[in-house]
């Protein structure tokens, strides 16, 4: 089932690395939200300033105390549940893509397309945000990059050339 063909190119190998990268965020993402959801005491917003080298009095880090103080345990359970959910899949599609599989790219297309509406809506959520329309604009370059080159493991797996 492995691919063994060809070398990678250059956009293939950008994209993997990036999703490793999200693998990352997202796996310290669910291992920091199940930590603070095992009922330790929150960090005050002098913990985090002092952790950020920052004034308590910081608007940011007051808003994130607040955020802290306001989510239950578990809802920081279940985020960090989902998130090392999220980071086993961007792990996953970066390891097929970079095994080359046949049908990684298809794969990694339905899983970028479905994506696409929650971008979407955030971006609706907060037009100003910079961020989100990056986040989007990644992803779609990303999207027509593989489309573009969704069958170029093929040639790798005769049963699959053949289809």
């Amino acid at each position: 089932m492995r691919g063994g063909g060809g070398k990678l190119t250059g956009g293939f190998i950008s994209i993997i690395v990036f999703k490793y990268f999200k693998a990352v965020v997202f796996l310290l993402a669910g291992i920091l939200a199940l930590r603070l959801g095992r009922g330790s005491p929150l960090p005050t917003a002098r913990e985090i300033a002092r952790y950020f080298r920052s004034s308590p009095e910081n608007e940011l880090i007051r808003a994130v105390a607040a955020e802290l103080a306001r989510t239950t345990p578990r809802e920081y359970v279940g985020f960090g549940i989902l998130s090392i959910f999220a980071a086993l899949i961007f792990a996953v599609e970066g390891t097929l893509l970079s095994l080359r599989i046949w049908w990684s790219t298809y794969f990694t297309i339905t899983l970028t397309t479905l994506g696409i509406p929650l971008e979407l809506f955030e971006i609706g959520r907060s037009p100003h945000s910079i961020r989100r329309y990056v986040i989007f604009a990644v992803n779609v370059v990303i999207l027509v990059y593989l489309w573009r080159r969704r069958n170029e493991f093929r040639e790798d797996f005769p049963i699959a050339a053949r289809r």
